[in-house]
């Protein structure tokens, strides 16, 4: 049994880190300040859709499938990286706007 200040000092420390906003409030705070609250809402949404679908994922057992093969966590792994240089080429020739 750990002694009470390890456990104090446990609570102080998870009780801040549940208070302290995450990247996804703060997107959320920022969208909802530049385009409206419905586009808020909509990232609220969004944000909740794909943590249901995560859950369901695993739920079912996805990630226990992905664990144990590795060429499917290899594909996975590549899928991601070719997902993330799409992002990054649209990023990088997106027309700019001084405003």
């Amino acid at each position: 049994m750990p002694t009470w200040e390890v456990l104090i000092t446990f609570f102080g420390v998870a009780l801040l880190l549940g208070l302290s906003p995450g990247p996804d409030n703060l997107f959320v705070l920022v969208q909802s300040a530049q385009r409206g609250w419905r586009v808020g809402l909509c990232v609220v949404l969004g944000l909740c859709l794909g943590i249901v679908g995560h859950t369901a994922a695993v739920a079912l057992g996805l990630a226990a499938v992905v664990a144990t093969s590795p060429m499917l966590f290899t594909a996975l792994k590549l899928c991601g990286a070719a997902y993330l240089a799409y992002l990054a080429w649209g990023a990088w020739h997106a027309p700019v706007s001084i405003e």
